[in-house]
């Protein structure tokens, strides 16, 4: 894989930001409990924070590279681990819910990642023509001062 401390920046990132958002959100998970549209709404909300990350990591750190990579499911795979584990160690009162909640986690960053491999093999096209259009810009340049 190319651009080893690229990616090493990335994931350790990515861990960060979902440890520090499953350490902060970690008081609201007992709302997952609450058998009414509040609870369903927090699952949810739970689940799209959690793929967004992966999203949004996996595009952009897939834009700047060639063809497929499987950094986005590493990413998936690194993000899902700080909550998966909390629950675990972490009692939170969720009982039954706590099936649930992991099974939403791990969706979500599954297509989180899906969604953001395919982001970004489009994004990287677009970023290679804005780079030939750059460097064909850049020459002109050159080509013009240099017959001044």
């Amino acid at each position: 894989m190319d651009n080893i401390p690229r990616f090493a920046f990335y994931a350790s990132g990515v861990f960060i930001i979902s440890s520090a958002f499953t350490l902060l959100s970690s008081e609201f998970l007992i709302k997952i409990t609450d058998p009414t549209f509040v609870g369903t709404l927090f699952l949810f909300g739970f689940g799209l924070v959690y793929m967004n990350i992966v999203f949004v990591t996996g595009r952009r750190f897939m834009r700047r590279l060639q063809g497929a990579s499987p950094a986005p499911y590493i990413f998936g795979l690194l993000i899902a681990l700080p909550p998966l584990v909390w629950v675990q160690i972490y009692d939170a009162g969720l009982g039954d819910a706590n099936l649930t909640f992991q099974f939403v986690v791990i969706v979500a960053c599954g297509l989180g990642a899906l969604f953001g491999h395919r982001a970004g093999l489009k994004a990287q096209i677009q970023f290679q023509k804005h780079l030939q259009e750059y460097l064909k810009q850049e020459q002109n340049l050159r080509n013009n001062h240099s017959e001044n």
